[in-house]
């Protein structure tokens, strides 16, 4: 039992350190699949109703993620540096140095 009971706590104590995972689909509260207010994440790209980004690298530092790579907006295309960070389950995203996106909360699978 105790050892079952300690790999649970290493378990829970490495999730800790690393940061729980953002990949998945989140929205403005409330607005879980509608238009314009839901993004995906995934490991290396975040997509909106009207945008799409790839990212080629990225690093963490506890519940702070940071992307580089490219971003697609309608026809145009640049090079971008996206921010998220989660904060009491929800997040929030910029893209360059624009304002912040969100909070957001997580959808339901």
């Amino acid at each position: 039992m105790l050892a079952v009971l300690g790999g649970a706590l290493a378990a829970g104590a490495a999730e800790t350190i690393a940061g729980k995972t953002i990949v998945g689909s989140w929205a403005t509260p409330g607005k879980c699949g509608r238009p314009l207010s839901t993004i995906v994440v995934e490991p290396m790209g975040l997509s909106g109703e009207d945008f799409y980004c790839d990212f080629d690298a990225v690093s963490r530092s506890g519940d702070t993620i940071r992307w580089r790579g490219t971003c697609t907006f309608g026809i145009d295309e640049e090079k971008t540096a996206v921010t998220a960070r989660l904060s009491r389950g929800k997040l929030s995203y910029r893209i360059n140095r624009d304002g912040w996106n969100g909070p957001l909360q997580r959808c339901p699978k």
